[in-house]
């Protein structure tokens, strides 16, 4: 805690600088002035959280500096020292905010206590502080835990100037498995943009459980036509940098409580890009002016691909796929129209290799491979699931490829997304469409690792990147990592990591 002391008796000064370092090494003095005037000087240019000062002081006293202080929006914690025991001061301190008085000569413990107290005062203030930022309120919207709050509006209309309706919207770049590698360039650029751009403000921020990185728009130019800026400036940027491995969406929103609508609705329009590609922005307003035509699975189409899987020849196997997506992209279609004719290649694929090797699949892992395939943005997703498949197929089922299965991916995407709501084996299980059982065994037998400790992993290092990248504290990370209490956290986390996550925060920070 930064303290400044103004006082015009040199001996208490000094003494009150002595007493502060004896009380706690977290007492820091920023700096001392002898009266108003000066400590109007060093208290702008330090900006501490605490004014420990006199009333009755020459040139300036010191209610009328801190009132003038309080005017230039200075809200320092203020403690008085006073020699007067009526304190006909108190009607105007208090309007100042000043809630603590020490009489002189000041006892060391009564100082102890009050500092005590403003300490606490301001690690909550920080830490609630923090959590009202502007990019914290946005993601805790856009993850559907923001709740609409008398504090959280003033935040956003007061410290922010941004009302809780006003027209948002949301430009998200989804990268899927080139998240890692490409997520820092995304983010460059975005910066960028915001840095650049005129007629709007923004905040970007990226989520690594959904593999995007998003920038909120508000206080936008209605004047000016976003979607067509972005459409034909930004995504071809994010295009060129990432190697074509991005889908850009964008969504308009009425304001921030509407943001996790607006995410949902994305989800929904990411589907398109298997119809309309990646090298456009994807929108609604894109999707409202295309004509769509029927798609129609072809029965000819699966006279290769059947001889291609009897033969197990992979190179025909591959030609048959270059086929069917040829023929998929020929016309503009409806995503559940590609949906259900990429599920009857994959039936195709599926019937012949039980039909003429006597390949068996668990009706589980069906019911996975088509839950993966519905579950698709790209083509080339798809085509590494029936990749993935076909290359089992040839190993007859008996083989391990090294390669995590759909069921078991899906299950580690779950526990990345719900990790912190506390979710279980059996929802994950019944998400999935299989007993508790089935995947308790797949998903130990392909990782290693039980489905508890996956999620006690990642847990540990969700708390791992609050305490190195926040000021949070233990109670509020512990909230945030879906444990039950602090306590409990710090024994998990010393089990994984050895050290306690205070000592963790203390050698990394």
């Amino acid at each position: 805690m930064r303290i400044v002391i103004v006082e015009d008796e040199a001996p208490i000064r000094e003494g009150m600088e002595k007493i502060l370092k004896k009380l706690s090494p977290s007492y820091v003095l920023a700096g001392k002035a002898c009266d108003g005037l000066e400590g109007l000087e060093v208290i702008r240019r330090e900006k501490p959280d605490v004014v420990i000062m006199d009333i009755r002081m020459p040139d300036m006293d010191g209610l009328t500096m801190l009132e003038k202080l309080r005017e230039e929006g200075v809200t320092s914690k203020a403690v008085i020292l006073s020699a007067y025991s009526d304190f006909s001061y108190a009607k105007r301190a208090m309007e100042l905010g000043v809630s603590n008085y020490l009489l002189k000569p000041v006892k060391i413990q009564e100082l102890r206590k009050v500092l005590q107290q403003m300490e606490e005062e301001v690690r909550e203030e920080n830490s609630q502080e923090t959590l009202l930022s502007l990019e914290n309120i946005a993601r805790s919207a856009l993850t559907g835990i923001l709740e609409k709050t008398e504090e959280t509006t003033a935040a956003l209309e007061k410290k922010y100037g941004v009302s809780a309706t006003e027209p948002t919207a949301l430009f998200i770049v989804w990268l899927d498995g080139h998240y890692e590698e490409r997520k820092d360039i995304v983010l460059r650029i975005l910066q960028e943009v915001a840095e650049h751009a005129a007629g709007f403000r923004s905040i970007v921020t990226a989520f690594a459980e959904r593999t995007q990185c998003t920038m909120v728009l508000y206080h936008m130019d209605t004047a000016q036509g976003w979607e067509e800026y972005f459409d034909s400036s930004v995504v071809p940027m994010i295009l060129s940098n990432t190697e074509n491995k991005a889908l850009c969406v964008w969504e308009e929103c009425r304001g921030f409580y509407e943001l996790e609508e607006g995410r949902k609705r994305i989800r929904q329009l990411l589907d398109w890009s298997l119809a309309l590609g990646n090298e456009k922005l994807i929108s609604q307003k894109r999707i409202d002016g295309i004509s769509v035509s029927p798609l129609k699975y072809l029965p000819e189409m699966s006279l290769r691909l059947k001889q291609a899987v009897i033969k197990k020849d992979e190179k025909e196997f591959a030609a048959c796929f270059v086929e069917f997506l040829n023929y998929c992209k020929a016309q503009t279609h409806r995503p559940k129209d590609i949906k259900e004719a990429c599920i009857t290649f994959l039936w195709t694929i599926l019937n012949t290799a039980r039909e003429y090797i006597s390949f068996e699949e668990n009706e589980l892992e069906v019911q996975a491979l088509l839950e993966a395939v519905m579950g698709a943005f790209t083509w080339e997703d798809i085509e590494n699931i029936m990749r993935s498949l076909y290359k089992n197929i040839m190993l007859g089922g008996n083989e391990e490829t090294g390669e995590r299965s759909p069921l078991i991916q899906r299950a580690e995407h779950m526990i990345e997304e719900y990790y912190s709501q506390g979710i279980t084996m059996e929802e994950v299980a019944r998400k999935l469409g299989v007993s508790p059982e089935y995947l308790s065994r797949q998903f130990k037998k392909e990782t290693g690792i039980s489905f508890t400790e996956e999620i006690r992993n990642v847990k540990v290092e969700k708390v791992k990147t609050l305490l190195l990248g926040t000021n949070r504290n233990l109670t509020q990370i512990a909230a945030m990592t879906g444990f039950s209490d602090p306590k409990y956290m710090s024994k998990v986390f010393k089990d994984v990591v050895g050290v306690l996550p205070a000592e963790y925060r203390q050698m990394n920070g």
